[in-house]
């Protein structure tokens, strides 16, 4: 079956383009051709700039770290021509609906695709109200970060989701939100990182550029909660500490910082660690994955995934808050094997709704 999936792929983030590539993946191992959706948003240049001192600080961090950025930036382009199977790109709704890809079946998922504020221009096109009608249409592992709709978008998502096959979400808060306002049942289903086996994400790695046990920590916005953890852990160890970034800025003090880790070798730190300390969904997914004593830190309610991600795993003595204080608490030595059996029942509870779907 010819299967076009919508997600977000195209940015400098680690989490966005592995679900892309894993579930892309996943599709083509039980049988089916898959291509992603390429989209080109066209946004306006807004006149002039503002400046103040952040600015002009986070200005002065990308010159500095210049080549460090526009390595990442290579790694990332070469991983979308190289590693994820596209369309050719389209630059708006009307471009897509008169000259849609050929597809017997449309998939919208996985990450924060029914988030409404995001690229609005591309929106019907997460909601799939494109392509022939009688295309299968489903969500797979779908998430929308903050739960509050307005009365039009929910009249909006319970419209396009008439047409779906079947529904599935990230997260139970995601699922609970969505039954209380529309008839349809939902299915929690895992982030298509969990789709493949440590086997396949270790054929697919690099070796990392750092030896021996470490304690890896890794976010996207900074939460002042991890150097307290990654320390706590170190002290009690005496494992370094690796920051990964994919920012100009160094979020917190360790013993190696780095800016510009392909995507690849990405992987091969998470292999390779002793510990994970993340404020990323993915940071923490992938903690989860190669089965690390894994430390999620949130900061505010837009961490619902995080923390339903650990609830499901019942890790959540394992969740900082970023004002928390205090002694972190230690892992046993049942709460990997514990993590091992949920993850394989979620792992096969997720595969028999793809071939269901599919089927």
């Amino acid at each position: 079956m010819n299967t076009l999936t919508v997600t977000y792929h195209h940015t400098t983030n680690y989490g966005a383009v592995l679900q892309a590539y894993a579930l892309q993946q996943t599709l083509i191992s039980l049988g089916h051709e898959n291509v992603i959706l390429e989209t080109k948003d066209v946004v306006k240049k807004k006149k002039g700039k503002s400046f103040n001192i952040r600015s002009l600080y986070l200005d002065f961090l990308s010159w500095l770290r210049r080549k460090e950025n526009d390595r990442l930036k290579d790694y990332f382009a070469i991983f979308h021509e190289k590693k994820l199977l596209l369309t050719r790109p389209y630059t708006n709704m009307s471009d897509l609906k008169s000259d849609c890809p050929e597809a017997d079946c449309l998939i919208t998922g996985s990450d924060q695709v029914w988030k409404f504020s995001t690229t609005p221009r591309f929106l019907d096109a997460r909601l799939l109200k494109f392509g022939k009608e009688s295309a299968i249409r489903f969500s797979y592992a779908a998430s929308m970060e903050e739960l509050c709709y307005s009365d039009e978008q929910k009249a909006k998502l319970r419209d396009a989701l008439s047409n779906y096959k079947g529904i599935s979400v990230r997260e139970q808060s995601a699922k609970d939100y969505i039954e209380s306002f529309t008839p349809y049942h939902c299915l929690r289903v895992l982030d298509p990182v969990f789709l493949l086996s440590k086997e396949r994400w270790h054929e697919f790695s690099k070796e990392p550029r750092i030896k021996g046990p470490f304690i890896l920590c890794y976010q996207v916005q900074r939460n002042k909660r991890m150097a307290d953890v990654a320390y706590q852990i170190k002290k009690k160890t005496g494992f370094p500490i690796v920051s990964i970034c994919n920012t100009p800025i160094k979020w917190m003090r360790s013993d190696y910082t780095f800016y510009d880790v392909p995507i690849e070798e990405f992987i091969g730190f998470y292999q390779s660690a002793s510990y994970v300390v993340s404020a990323s969904f993915h940071g923490v997914a992938l903690g989860i994955v190669f089965e690390k004593p894994v430390y999620a830190l949130i900061k505010n309610a837009r961490s619902n995934r995080i923390k339903d991600l650990m609830h499901l795993f019942e890790l959540d003595k394992f969740v900082e808050h970023q004002d928390n204080k205090g002694q972190v608490a230690l892992y046993g030595n049942g709460e990997i094997d514990n993590t091992i059996r949920i993850k394989e029942h979620n792992i096969s509870l997720s595969l028999d709704y793809l071939r269901k779907m599919l089927g």
